[in-house]
């Protein structure tokens, strides 16, 4: 929150995220009340919500152009008046008969526009560095993600809403979409003498005229990520962690409600909001208060803190009970893993240069998004096997956090997680 009010530059790349966030936020929620109401309703949502998870998938070779690009500055502005333009053809479009062609460039639309979104959010990475102390580094991405959270909360909820209001005008909320993107642009526009003072800072090497092969570049970001001991663990847990909170928000958490009413406060609609609103209050929380008990803990120490939350989440899942020891533990988890995101961005701002840093965040997320898929499918198979699934897709869980756990108290021991690597040494970074 301090950088926010100390620097001007990273409250321009703050501002335009948040109505780049908004604008994402309000329409992937109703682009799926859209798909919901079209006549092949089916494959129609299915296709819709698997393409949100496109630009993550895709986002190592976003990186890459990201870190390949000379004028970080001018792409900045210029994917997000690319996304205004879509948007403005997405609003006339959505409004014509029906069918499953124009739905498929509604699709092509809504993922060019995403991937836009990814370039432009990659094209500022470097900028935090060079705008922001590294002491502050920490805050600064808390800040970021707590914000980001919560955006997601209060206008996916706001977009239902609102387009009941509006009578289902699709189109014209198309239109309310594509205005956030216009101010997005001109928050960075304003700011550019700033942006355009640091670009000639970037390890882009504007007189190379042959690049390196995406592939070949990709290979040398794999080899240089490998000798960071401490990249290589965040990987790691990473996917670990990605793999069981998957099987959390992909349904298993869900599914245990809809078939244990001793676990209900209510009825099953209310139980399920109770669960869900503690994880995000929690990130939320854990994302912006920085100064707590947990300020100098190490990174592999919260992982395993976090294991430990989460196998009395499951145990109190195997026994039943009450829904609020649930509530309470998924959000102190929710807290704890508030605190692990914003760490592992700053700490791939310290440690990866300027030319690499866009394709290492790929390859972070593109880890990640392996885990996710597996997870889901994996311990959801498990709950619909058998009388006794659910409770044998628990103990799976407590089990693989269990090993989850002792394998970070195991690397807590051999990895030096140095202050240079973890915290970073303080520089001094006039606001800009």
């Amino acid at each position: 929150m301090h950088s926010y009010f100390r620097s001007k530059g990273y409250r321009a790349l703050m501002n335009a995220a948040i109505f780049n966030g908004i604008g994402n936020s309000l329409f992937n929620i109703v682009f799926i009340i859209y798909a919901g109401s079209l006549s092949f309703k089916t494959l129609a949502v299915s296709l819709a919500s698997f393409v949100v998870y496109i630009p993550e998938i895709v986002n190592v070779f976003l990186g890459y152009y990201a870190d390949n690009t000379h004028h970080k500055y001018k792409w900045m502005v210029t994917s997000r008046v690319i996304q205004l333009g879509l948007f403005i053809l997405l609003a006339f479009l959505i409004g014509m008969h029906e069918s499953l062609f124009i739905f498929g460039i509604l699709l092509l639309i809504n993922v060019a526009s995403d991937c836009l979104g990814t370039f432009a959010g990659t094209l500022e990475l470097p900028y935090f560095r060079h705008l922001i102390p590294d002491m502050e580094l920490n805050g600064a991405m808390g800040f970021e993600n707590a914000t980001q959270t919560t955006l997601q909360i209060v206008f996916q909820g706001l977009g239902a809403v609102a387009i009941v209001w509006m009578n289902y005008n699709y189109g014209l909320f198309g239109l309310i979409n594509a205005a956030t993107f216009l101010i997005a642009a001109l928050i960075i526009w304003t700011r550019r003498s700033i942006f355009r003072e640091i670009d000639p800072q970037f390890k882009v090497n504007q007189s190379v005229e042959k690049k390196e092969p995406i592939f070949s570049s990709m290979l040398t970001t794999g080899k240089f990520m490998w000798t960071k001991k401490i990249i290589v663990l965040l990987m790691g847990f990473g996917l670990m962690m990605n793999t069981f909170f998957s099987a959390l928000d992909g349904g298993l958490v869900n599914v245990t409600l809809l078939h244990n009413q001793q676990l209900w406060f209510g009825n099953y609609g209310t139980s399920v909001a109770i669960v869900n609103i503690s994880m995000s209050v929690g990130i939320v929380l854990g994302s912006l208060i920085q100064n707590d008990f947990l300020v100098h803990t190490k990174f592999t120490t919260m992982v395993a803190y976090l294991s430990l939350i989460m196998i009395g989440l499951g145990t109190c899942f195997i026994s039943g009970g009450s829904i609020w020891p649930i509530a309470v533990l998924i959000f102190i988890s929710g807290y704890v893993l508030g605190k692990l995101n914003p760490r592992a961005s700053s700490m791939f701002i310290k440690l990866i240069p300027d030319d690499r840093l866009g394709a290492s965040m790929g390859f972070l997320n593109m880890a990640l998004m392996i885990g996710a898929p597996i997870g889901s499918a994996f311990f959801l198979t498990i709950a619909n096997i058998s009388q006794n699934g659910i409770v044998i897709s628990w103990i799976v869980f407590v089990t693989g956090m269990f090993l989850t756990g002792i394998a970070a108290v195991i690397a807590r021991l051999k990895v030096d997680e140095s202050d240079e690597e973890m915290d970073g040494s303080p520089n001094e970074v006039e606001p800009k």
